[in-house]
């Protein structure tokens, strides 16, 4: 590799290296930066500074001793430890006589508790990994070095072309404790984005009669036309009868099935969809195959625009200006703007069709009447919301507990009751095997891989996985994530959701107490910039930062091997966000309840109403007031 050259401002080498042999510096002491985030190397006789700049072709004798020298911490399976060890490689030849990183593979199991511990101490890391979770937490307790100003500064890790989800859930105000308002600062930059998406095997399709075609909802007017779809057929070279509906599944006129990767499923095509693949594979239900895996509920209620919870302003002296609300199992109706509409107006917010009225919008009074107390009944609907409905304006959509219970339906027995709406019993759909019998992430990647489930919604970090695994016996490819829809008779959206889901997100991090934090940002800004993205995307378990990279063929697309449709991370990076462990500081008000609903509810050793009568769950109300005490 050919190492990074100098400008030399005018100087001759032999004027230069006077100059650098005048100014040496204390052992392993920290780098200097100018205000564009590059490297001083020293000052010529005038004052001005000698930087490292990569458009110089003269070459430089670079110094020996006195290297800077940064400790990075990072976790992560055999391909990823073996392109950061590539990556550091590069990175300490780039800069070989100034800075050296020396890289230290931790076991990912336990090593936010490990950290956590050196944090602590006075033999920290300069800069590691951070997960997504914990990194809230780290900023308040003062572990984690403001970086706002290099990545300001900086020329190669341009936060403009990279993916906001992934950028700004690294962005904190410590005293406010939100990533909201001009007060945020970085504390952690993202060293990767994983959007979450439905790998299927497209082998245990056919094997079931259902065909797979590739158009975008954009393009099914050309494509009704003759145009041909993204794998070059068109719809009568395919022998689809009759015009293709926005659906992901569906039944044509002659009785033949169908699955287009490009257009999401809705709850109830998820379901038809999963019972074909098990009619087929396991029609008597006793070998253990599904049709569908997830282990997650955010596309479910975030598709309607519910949450597990919501924050309430208040005025009350106890809180920090408002509180937080547990609505997993919220009742009231959502509302979103129908497509027809002009845009709707309500506490002086204004709505775009296709946009759904936020919590406190639609409510008319959303303050719960004791902070910190489970509420019992269903909350009232602004008026102002229901006369918009009642013209059409706004369309209704599920309550977040409905969303829920169709969630924890997909792998509750069709003889289990998950919940009693109105007196009426609803009945799991046995779609999905119960967790406990996966054995957590590896068991669910094993049970895609050997065609023991379907379709799993997971991440882009496995596609370097599964083509190891499954390219010699499957085919297999990605598609959107479910939401929720309804149609009319002739296969028409009448009123829909949002796209949603989570994307996983890993940051790296300076230590506030190291002695040579910019040396440290010099890697970050390393890794994260577009050489090293690309090397990390080329892998295939990664999705570049930069907006632009994604789009190119050889670096993430990839057409040519599995999955040929990797579009679609790409369009789930735009709106997907961070989970529900990454929006306050710690998890302690997860842990009881999601202990609960993902061992007794989805194991089927509990109803869903046994869960909302539960302690774990009445008691994470008084668990959420703590976070914005006074």
């Amino acid at each position: 590799m050919k190492k990074r050259k100098i400008v030399l401002l005018a100087l001759t080498t032999a004027t230069m290296m006077a100059s650098l042999a005048s100014c040496g510096k204390p052992q392993n002491s920290d780098v200097m930066l100018d205000s564009n985030g590059n490297i001083i190397i020293g000052y010529d006789s005038n004052g001005s500074a000698i930087i490292l700049d990569s458009e110089n072709e003269s070459s430089f004798e670079r110094p020996t001793t006195n290297v800077t020298n940064v400790t990075f911490w990072m976790y992560g399976d055999e391909v990823e430890l073996s392109v950061y060890k590539q990556l550091v490689q590069e990175f300490n030849s780039t800069y070989e006589g100034f800075i050296k990183v020396n890289l230290v593979a931790k076991d990912a199991s336990g090593y936010t508790d490990a950290l956590n511990l050196t944090l602590n101490g006075t033999k920290a890391p300069d800069c590691f990994y951070v997960s997504e979770t914990g990194f809230k937490n780290m900023a308040e307790l003062g572990y984690l070095y403001d970086i706002s100003d290099y990545v300001s500064a900086s020329k190669d890790y341009d936060v403009s072309n990279m993916w906001d989800s992934a950028v700004s859930r690294f962005q904190y105000d410590t005293y406010t404790r939100t990533n909201t308002g001009p007060n945020k600062r970085f504390y952690a930059v993202p060293k990767d984005i994983g959007p979450t998406v439905i790998f299927y095997n497209e082998t245990m399709f056919k094997n079931s009669g259902v065909t797979c075609f590739s158009v975008d909802a954009a393009d099914l007017a050309a494509f009704n036309s003759g145009a041909r779809d993204d794998r070059g057929k068109t719809k009568a070279e395919y022998g689809i009868a009759g015009d293709v509906k926005e659906k992901g599944y569906f039944i044509d006129a002659n009785g033949k099935k169908w699955f287009n990767n490009q257009v999401p499923m809705s709850w109830e095509e998820t379901d038809a969809l999963s019972q074909v693949i098990q009619d087929k594979y396991d029609p008597d239900g006793n070998k253990g195959i599904y049709g569908y895996f997830t282990e997650w509920w955010f596309n479910y209620g975030w598709s309607v625009g519910g949450d597990c919870i919501e924050y309430i302003k208040t005025d009350d002296s106890k809180y920090a200006g408002g509180y937080w609300d547990f609505t997993l199992m919220d009742n009231s109706k959502n509302y979103i703007v129908a497509d027809n509409a002009t845009a709707f107006t309500i506490n002086g917010n204004t709505y775009q069709p296709g946009q759904i009225i936020s919590y406190q919008d639609k409510l008319e009074n959303c303050s719960p009447a004791t902070p910190g107390v489970m509420e019992t009944t269903t909350k009232a609907i602004a008026p102002a919301v229901l006369a918009a409905k009642g013209t059409g304006q706004l369309n209704e959509l599920p309550s977040q507990r409905e969303a829920f219970t169709e969630f924890v339906r997909l792998a509750s027995k069709k003889s289990t009751t998950v919940d009693t709406v109105n007196g009426t019993p609803l009945k799991g759909y046995g779609i999905t095997p119960y967790p406990s019998s996966l054995g957590g992430d590896a068991g669910k990647t094993a049970a895609f891989a050997t065609g023991k489930v379907a379709m799993l919604v997971d991440g882009r970090w496995n596609v370097t996985n599964f083509r190891q695994q499954m390219d010699s016996k499957y085919e297999w490819d990605v598609a959107p994530l479910p939401m929720y829809k309804q149609y009319d008779s002739d296969g028409n959206i009448t009123v829909h959701g949002v796209e949603a889901g989570h994307s996983g997100s890993v940051g790296v991090a300076v230590w506030s107490k190291s002695k040579v934090p910019q040396a440290a940002w010099k890697f970050i800004e390393f890794i994260g910039g577009t050489h090293g993205q690309t090397v990390q995307s080329k892998t295939g378990f990664a999705i570049p930062l930069q907006k632009d990279l994604a789009e190119d063929e050889e670096i993430f697309l990839q057409t040519s091997q599995n999955p040929r449709n990797s579009e679609i991370f790409i369009d789930a990076a735009e709106y997907e966000k961070a989970g529900d462990w990454w929006y306050l500081k710690d998890n302690e008000w997860i842990n009881d309840w999601a202990n609960f609903l993902n061992g007794s509810v989805r194991n089927g050793t509990k109803t869903l109403s046994q869960f909302y009568e539960s302690y774990e769950y009445s008691n994470t109300y008084k668990l959420l007031l703590k976070y914005t005490e006074a």
